[in-house]
């Protein structure tokens, strides 16, 4: 169907850019522990090599380059203790086609709020504060008429990546789209069958979008991934979703997100919805086989790398969101807020939320919390700052018996 962009990395040429990039400056000084820390969580990602450039994952920069620098700096900081948004999301529109049955965003205002201008000394503060990957969300990104200025608003110090279902997009935009400096665009794409994808976004053609949108970033050279949020019923039948991954490899899809539903938005009050223990074990069957087979795409699955395992949850300690009303939140799915950033500085509303959020969890906080975040029911979401902090009371963030096993390996000081 669709030709891999870029070769992907195995064995002996894995080894000589595994020991190129561990030669980066940031990592002068860094002890040999720490080093293979490192090395313990990077050995899960796949990497390709796109002429000059080698990406790892939708949420590490390529290498070489500026923003893969200030994102080592930014791992190194955030398991030194130090809390940093290395990963910033924006909303910059709430409106889209589509009305899937999982989406984190349905309950937010559908207002848009947020200018260029504010979008611009947005981006240009989470840079400054050290974000080196910055995510355009939505809603659909696509609708904004101005993306391309967004996205060219965002300097070397980070990597663009857009999130969109491919709704009504055109070769010419995508021309503007990479001439603009994007990066990584990841389409959203659920199965195999368009009837299937469809009725899970509930509205009829999206999967043409999607097939489309994946060829003519293919076309034009990128690294190009998918979004992948997969039901319970789907996880539960191995041989089909395995399907779903071979229709991926048959595309060229160079990375896939792997993200189980979360109980947040439309699932907030159903938690029927979370994936079995024996589920994960399967999600963790498609991480390894993907990550070591030639020809898949890379895969970052969230049940994987987020688990007490690996990184665990990073919300408001090393990733931000930042909602199209401007509401500062710690991840996409946790609808909660310590300000907006039209009314405060965005270092301010981070140095408040990373107080809350000073440890990384070991589970999901959005599932976590989802029953008492359910109990509130309010006029608008995400809750205000009282709301915020009553909700972290009774439900904290993070148990300081329990870390994450990069940050133990990290040495992280609790």
């Amino acid at each position: 169907m669709g030709k891999l962009n870029g070769t992907q990395l195995y064995g002996f040429s894995r080894l000589l850019a595994t020991l190129r990039m561990g030669r980066n400056k940031e990592l002068k000084g860094v002890s040999i522990k720490k080093k293979l820390a490192l090395n313990y969580v990077s050995k899960e990602s796949k990497l390709t090599r796109m002429g000059n450039k080698i990406f790892s994952n939708t949420f590490t920069p390529y290498f070489p380059s500026q923003a893969y620098d200030r994102f080592l700096k930014g791992v190194i900081s955030v398991a030194s203790g130090r809390p940093l948004p290395v990963i910033t999301n924006f909303a910059i529109t709430p409106q889209c086609p589509c009305n899937c049955w999982h989406c984190s965003f349905s309950d937010r205002s559908k207002k848009d709020v947020l200018s260029l201008e504010h979008l611009k000394a947005a981006i240009s503060e989470v840079q400054d504060m050290g974000s080196c990957v910055i995510g355009l969300t939505g809603g659909e990104p696509l609708m904004r008429n101005d993306l391309e200025d967004i996205i060219a608003c965002i300097d070397s110090r980070s990597m663009p990546v857009i999130f969109t279902t491919g709704y009504k997009l055109t070769i010419e935009r995508v021309r503007r789209l990479k001439e603009a400096g994007l990066e990584i665009p990841v389409i959203s794409l659920d199965h195999y069958q368009a009837e299937v994808h469809d009725r899970g976004r509930r509205k009829e053609g999206m999967f043409e979008y999607a097939l489309n949108a994946i060829r003519m970033f293919q076309e034009q050279g990128f690294y190009v991934a998918v979004s992948f949020v997969p039901d319970r019923k789907l996880v539960d039948n191995k041989e089909e979703i395995f399907k779903v991954i071979d229709f991926f490899h048959d595309l060229g899809i160079n990375d896939m997100r792997l993200t189980s539903p979360i109980l947040s938005g439309k699932l907030t009050a159903r938690p029927e919805e979370m994936l079995s223990p024996e589920n994960v074990k399967t999600i963790f069957e498609i991480q390894k086989k993907c990550t070591k087979t030639s020809g898949y795409p890379g895969v970052f699955a969230y049940d994987f790398f987020e688990s007490e395992k690996y990184y665990g949850c990073g919300a408001g300690y090393n990733y931000m969101f930042i909602d199209s009303q401007g509401n500062l939140c710690p991840c996409d799915f946790t609808m909660m807020s310590f300000g907006n950033i039209l009314e405060k500085p965005i270092r301010e509303i981070w140095e408040e939320t990373s107080r809350h959020f000073c440890v990384p969890g070991c589970v999901c906080y959005a599932n976590k919390s989802n029953d008492r975040i359910a109990a509130r029911k309010p006029s608008h979401w995400p809750l205000n700052i009282q709301a915020t902090k009553e909700l972290l009371g009774e439900c904290p963030s993070y148990d300081i018996n329990r870390i994450p096993e990069f940050y133990k390996r990290m040495g992280l000081p609790v």
